[in-house]
């Protein structure tokens, strides 16, 4: 419950709501871009209304599921739209939950895919980026799968539990006091109040006791293991091993790196390690590709956080169009048709040439 609490007050904390209709004619003329997010994001029940109703998401979910049952024994659809699990009720086992966002990432692309609407650029938050590269074709997604199965057992095994924490407070406050900058890592820095750290359990209780006696707001995300921190190193031989273990080319699209803040082409296991080690960049990678006005960016993500991010860095900027798809409170199906009713394409377009590799028999 209180991460969707979080959610509904960075919602109201972003004042300024960035959107423009767009017509038919335009689209080809500006850029979409698709923006992926990564952990924190997920909720139960996420993207079960288009799983109900759109059949080229669930086709796509299936088919990823049945590839995560042939390795696992168990079912990412039974799990997260159990009938019996509410979107407040926490979801934070790393055996489901990074599975279940690419999954669900995935999904949505090709249905937005096929649906005419095709992006001129990627960009992924940490996990996100896997998702990203599948869509720009840097590898395939039942591979990716796979080896994201496996960086869990890795991430178990190797790596000692702790947490990450959200704190809405500016970034220089990770400098100025030594309990942060002592005993956490500074995982991302979102905008100017908002930042994000990682720790192990004993500094998250010290870090989470301190930001209460201050009356600082914060988060702590729904993550079990202190990613893009060294807390993770540990795991770090075996996560590249089974990473070198994918086929990489050359994105087919522009794919902008939240690890490097820029456009990245060369891809490899290490740079899709240093995904989930080191510091999200994904407000500079932002800047890098919205490098014209009039550009589209389109939240894939379980919760909209991205889009509520893009809001709040380019609130100045009234050309650009922002939108979200999946959220916890609203109408999942509807937010969709909104998308396609203000792109003019509703219908249009549904034979892309753009396809996600593996989508039509990849490896497994």
């Amino acid at each position: 419950m209180k991460v969707l609490l979080l959610l509904v007050y960075l919602n109201n904390y972003i004042h300024s709501r960035v959107m423009s209709k767009v017509r038919c004619d335009e689209i080809m003329k500006d850029q979409i871009i698709f923006m992926f997010s990564g952990q924190g994001s997920q909720f139960f029940q996420m993207g079960k209304e288009l799983y109900e109703q759109e059949s080229i998401f669930k086709e796509n979910l299936d088919q990823l599921d049945a590839t995560f049952q042939r390795a696992t024994g168990n079912s990412v659809i039974k799990y997260i739209y159990d009938e019996h699990r509410l979107k407040s009720d926490e979801f934070s086992d790393l055996f489901y939950t990074q599975p279940a966002i690419f999954m669900i990432e995935v999904a949505l692309a090709n249905l937005l895919i096929k649906k005419g609407i095709r992006p001129h650029a990627v960009i992924g938050s940490s996990l996100g980026e896997y998702a990203a590269g599948v869509v720009a074709n840097v590898f395939h997604q039942e591979d990716v799968l796979n080896s994201l199965i496996d960086q869990v057992l890795f991430i178990k095994k190797f790596s000692q539990p702790g947490g990450m924490i959200a704190i809405l407070a500016s970034p220089s406050l990770y400098e100025e006091v030594p309990l942060l900058h002592h005993h956490s890592y500074l995982a991302a820095i979102n905008n100017e109040s908002h930042f994000v750290i990682a720790s192990n359990l004993e500094g998250v209780k010290k870090i989470e006791q301190y930001l209460r006696t201050k009356e600082i707001t914060f988060l702590r995300l729904p993550v079990t293991f202190p990613f893009h921190s060294s807390y993770i190193d540990v795991a770090g031989k075996a996560i590249q091993n089974r990473l070198s273990e994918l086929h990489y080319q050359t994105p087919t699209i522009p794919f902008y790196s939240s690890v490097t803040g820029y456009r990245k082409e060369n891809m490899n296991a290490t740079y899709f390690w240093e995904v989930l080690r080191e510091p999200i960049r994904f407000t500079s990678a932002l800047t890098e590709v919205v490098d014209h006005d009039g550009a589209i960016l389109i939240d894939l993500g379980p919760s909209g956080t991205l889009a509520n991010l893009a809001k709040a860095q380019f609130k100045q900027q009234n050309d650009l169009s922002i939108f979200s798809i999946l959220s916890p409170y609203a109408d999942n199906v509807k937010a969709l048709e909104s998308v396609y009713s203000k792109l003019s394409i509703h219908d249009v377009g549904k034979s892309s040439k753009q396809k996600i590799q593996g989508v039509h028999g990849g490896r497994s």
